[in-house]
């Protein structure tokens, strides 16, 4: 004969706050029926039941007893409750959960050892416990302090009325598919949920399947942690990066202008040696304005405000700005197996963000120019699925060690030490193309060289 079970909340005066799906199965009563009833009207003995509330309260320790209890349209149920008082941070009662099982062996849930229940009370985190059902059962005094909610009316409520506008459909089911998904069993990820008031609280939530000896799912446990001040703390850091950038640019800018206008208007009545000085003082100046906007783009992709602003754009367009400041390069550029004419750049269209395609190429290039000895291979393709381009130098190339973490922010290489920059070039890249929906990747050569590609839809 099967195990049945169930379980009761109920408040210090013994009324009914809320059932379980099993307990209404036991008894064959409904939800609204058994919910404000004293949970001694369904025993066939009130007073055994009584008696065993007040053990449980008085010695703040879970008591179990036998009981008979009256079913709807039938005979009484034998049955084991176990009594289990809950307690806030002040250790002062607030509520039991009654454990109704047909069987004493039935196990006590972990979310009822006195651990999980020292952690559940002190736990600086918003935790919930539900039911199998999705019904609160349970929460803590910070999930109270985070909501702005009274217990009493969160009890036997879906947490869905935390859910807030940012929360899409397409998010809850690939969270319930990793949630009931027996060989992982939980979700981890960063979400906005809405307090009692209405205000947005963005928190990193973690939902757990809780599962018995058999593998049977028992209740769900939530944990969130307010990330609140963390999201403020990244928002002034963007300001200061911003404003930082904001007042270099100013005088790069002249610097480089500058420059450029007193070469132009010395022409030739300079000397070799005093050109190569303002060429030099223009490159210093080209460089750390890049840096400047790789510092910000990467501010701007870590902290989650990186948008798009997808239009229909030429590739040819694109390609020709991005690969202009090389063509004074001493080194060649070979484009599609042929040195690089501008005519010779496919002319296709593809629904991207015209800048970030740009810069996604451009840093592509500029790391391969950099490390390429004579010669830097670029590679286009169209298909239905989207467009795909590699970038390949023949310099002397990194390890496999080195691939696996150029892509990191502030990683590089030996070679890319004395080069200079901020090591944000292939990490933005990456981001930039993931953002297009698309994948990026590295090839070390076996002789030498790198190839670095990527594919983004059309």
């Amino acid at each position: 004969m099967s195990v049945k079970k169930g379980n009761l909340s109920i408040n210090t005066d013994g009324i009914i706050l809320r059932s379980s799906e099993g307990a209404r199965e036991m008894l064959g009563f409904s939800e609204d029926e058994l919910s404000g009833a004293a949970l001694t009207s369904l025993a066939v003995s009130a007073e055994a039941v009584t008696d065993l509330i007040g053990a449980a309260r008085s010695s703040g320790a879970v008591k179990v007893s036998q009981a008979s209890l009256r079913r709807k349209g039938s005979e009484p149920l034998a049955v084991y409750l176990s009594v289990h008082p809950l307690k806030d941070r002040a250790n002062e009662l607030y509520a039991f959960l009654v454990l109704v099982s047909t069987a004493k062996t039935a196990e006590v849930p972990g979310i009822l050892s006195e651990g999980f229940q020292r952690m559940f009370r002190f736990s600086n985190d918003a935790v919930a416990v539900t039911d199998k059902a999705g019904n609160i059962m349970d929460v803590n005094q910070s999930f109270l302090d985070t909501y702005g909610y009274a217990r009493e009316e969160l009890l036997g409520k879906n947490p869905r009325v935390l859910k807030s506008s940012h929360s899409t459909k397409e998010l809850y089911e690939r969270m319930w598919k990793d949630i009931l998904d027996p060989a992982k069993g939980f979700w981890r990820g960063e979400i906005i949920n809405v307090t009692r008031d209405g205000k947005e609280v963005p928190v990193l939530l973690s939902i757990n399947a809780v599962k018995d000896d058999s593998g049977e799912i028992m209740n769900f446990l939530g944990i969130a942690f307010n990330m609140t001040g963390q999201k403020e703390h990244e928002r002034l850091n963007r300001m200061y990066i911003d404003h930082i950038v904001h007042d270099m640019r100013g005088p790069l800018t002249s610097i480089m202008t500058s420059t450029e206008l007193l070469l132009m208007q010395l022409g030739g009545s300079i000397t070799d040696r005093h050109r190569k000085r303002f060429e030099s003082l223009l490159s210093g100046a080209q460089k750390l304005s890049s840096m400047t906007s790789d510092i910000l783009d990467f501010s701007r992709a870590e902290s989650g405000v990186l948008t798009l602003k997808k239009g229909r754009v030429s590739f040819q367009k694109v390609l020709k700005d991005a690969v202009q400041p090389f063509q004074s390069s001493e080194k060649k550029l070979v484009l599609n197996g042929s040195p690089y004419r501008e005519d010779a750049v496919p002319d296709k269209e593809l629904l991207a963000d015209e800048d970030k395609l740009q810069r996604i190429i451009y840093n592509i290039l500029s790391n391969a120019f950099k490390h390429a000895a004579s010669e830097v291979r670029l590679d286009t393709s169209f298909t239905d699925q989207g467009l795909s381009i590699t970038v390949t130098d023949d310099g002397k190339g990194i390890s496999a060690i080195e691939a696996e973490r150029i892509f990191d922010a502030f990683y590089q290489t030996e070679e890319g030490i004395k080069t200079g920059g901020a090591g944000l070039g292939l990490s933005i890249v990456k981001s930039f193309v993931e953002h297009h929906g698309g994948s990026v990747w590295v090839e070390p050569g076996k002789d030498g060289g790198i190839t670095f590609g990527f594919s983004i839809p059309a």
